[in-house]
């Protein structure tokens, strides 16, 4: 039994092993049939431990945790800060999903895209536009900072009229 280098991970296996213990990359090139190759971009990237797939988990942790919370809030205290803590997970799930819609390279790390490249499906991940992207967020930002300064408008206006009405009752 030799000792070689695996040619996706470069960790050392067996040459008697069907596929790398590290990566699950077959062993050697002739192993690889029509059937096993990744016919498309899903397909690589649904293989792949990528960035997509940890922030889909973290996603299922969240609105675990958020609904979970929901159910505790007994107080306005607590339901502004709920309120503002599902304002930040729908902001970063938002600039994260636009991110992914522009800049599809970038998230992947680049093993997976040589990957990619090396099975004929790095074109099906398109052109990155890194400049909608950014554009994109700074709208949702905007949009977000002109809703809390009328947010704080109403509310002074609420509690100016509130004030007033107690000193008319005087």
């Amino acid at each position: 039994m030799a000792m070689i280098s695996c040619d996706d991970c470069h960790q050392a296996i067996s040459d008697k092993a069907d596929s790398c213990l590290h990566c699950g990359c077959p062993v050697g090139v002739e192993q690889y049939d029509d059937k096993r190759r990744i016919k498309t971009a899903w397909e690589a990237v649904s293989r792949a431990k990528t960035p997509i797939n940890l922030f889909a988990i973290a996603m299922m942790c969240c609105a675990s945790i958020l609904g979970m919370s929901a159910t505790q809030i007994d107080n306005a205290t607590a339901l502004t800060a709920f309120t503002y803590t599902l304002h930040v997970f729908m902001a970063i799930t938002g600039m994260f999903f636009v991110t992914i819609l522009f800049c599809r390279k970038g998230v992947y790390h680049p093993d997976d895209l040589a990957k990619a490249k090396r099975d004929g499906v790095s074109d099906e991940l398109g052109v990155d536009r890194p400049l909608i992207a950014a554009l994109l967020i700074v709208i949702m930002l905007t949009a977000y900072a002109v809703y809390q300064a009328k947010a704080a408008e109403r509310q002074s206006q609420t509690s100016t009229q509130s004030q007033q009405a107690a000193s008319v009752t005087e």
